[in-house]
């Protein structure tokens, strides 16, 4: 308990430190005449937008998990999901997710849960793929070229693991091994490996592995056209191309820790990636404005309606922190990110 309240002390300070830096230097009326004078007629498409990528996820995590498991099933999880993280500190949004789909389904919840890191396997790929498919041809800052390359050896190692874990011989040796160590968390982990392996041999068919990888590149390019439509709204003027970059790299910069709802880092990696294209400081905090609450509200709203309905309480979720510390941490050593 005190660790996690340690986790969520430093996440609430990096959100105010990169606020603070995300604001400093701003010109506020400028701010305010962006906001001000957007274009309303563009307002709702960044919604609609998002919610087809949230359909393109459910559907996506739908085939993963098998066993006749419903889109419906998935789309309800996946809300729930995403209003958790972005109540509750932790990042423990994928876990409610899993734990939602196996109290409606009645399956595994440690199965579940496996499905959830595979089927953010898919997410991580896709944005890696549209990170270089985008890749901007002008020159990039230094610190910023440094990142892209740790994550091409982050695809690498993904792509490997990937590999490794869908062979039954190999996943079998390495869990036998782990086994043998007389720690809980370590036999814990030897299952986990054993029950991702029967997930991707499942699914790891060339024809399953090139769709799945193909939904989620499709899913984020459409949270890319809803990042642009919030642009086009506020009268920020870039071409579309280079949207997907921003929006991958966006992303994938959510692994930073942060208060619940991603404040502050949301603001700090679109101001500073927005200045990569010349977008103006005051232009680029609105449109963080804009494109977090497109999400941000639709998904509270309609995850908190969710939960209700499947009545589930926040607290079982928070006792679900503290009982499931391995999975959490095992998830979160994998999370890319909100959807």
């Amino acid at each position: 308990m005190k660790k996690q309240r340690i986790i969520t002390i430093i996440g609430f300070a990096i959100s105010l430190f990169l606020l603070y830096f995300s604001l400093k230097g701003i010109e506020f009326h400028k701010l305010f005449n962006t906001l001000k004078n957007a274009d309303m007629r563009f307002v709702f498409l960044p919604i609609v937008f998002i919610f087809l990528c949230v359909i393109l996820c459910a559907y996506r995590w739908s085939k993963v998990v098998g066993n006749n498991v419903r889109f419906r099933d998935t789309f309800i999880s996946v809300f729930i999901g995403l209003f958790i993280n972005n109540v509750l500190p932790a990042r423990i949004g994928e876990i409610a997710r899993g734990y939602a789909l196996s109290k409606r389904r009645g399956i595994s919840f440690t199965y579940s849960v496996t499905t959830v890191f595979v089927d953010r396997f898919f997410d991580l790929v896709g944005l890696l793929i549209i990170t270089f498919i985008f890749l901007p041809k002008h020159s990039l800052p230094v610190p910023l070229s440094r990142g892209i390359y740790m994550l091409l050896g982050l695809l690498m190692v993904c792509t490997t693991l990937f590999i490794i874990l869908s062979r039954e011989g190999i996943a079998d040796r390495i869990a036998s091994r782990l086994s043998r160590v007389q720690k809980p968390f370590i036999a814990g982990f030897s299952k986990r490996v054993l029950e991702i392996q029967q997930n991707l041999r499942r699914i790891s068919s060339p024809f399953n592995l090139m769709y799945f990888i193909a939904i989620a590149v499709v899913t984020w390019l459409s949270m890319s056209t809803a990042l642009y439509f919030s642009m086009l709204t506020l009268g920020v003027k870039i071409e579309f191309i280079k949207v997907p970059f921003v929006c991958a790299l966006l992303n994938m910069g959510l692994v930073i820790p942060s208060s619940p709802g991603y404040v502050g880092v949301y603001q700090f990696l679109l101001v500073y990636l927005l200045s990569i294209f010349d977008v103006p400081q005051h232009e680029a905090f609105a449109v963080s404005i804009l494109f977090h609450a497109s999400w941000y509200i639709p998904y509270n709203i309609l995850g908190a309606i969710f939960l209700t309905k499947e009545h589930l309480k926040i607290q079982d979720i928070k006792k679900l922190e503290e009982e499931k510390e391995f999975t959490v941490s095992e998830i979160r050593g994998n999370d890319t990110g909100n959807e």
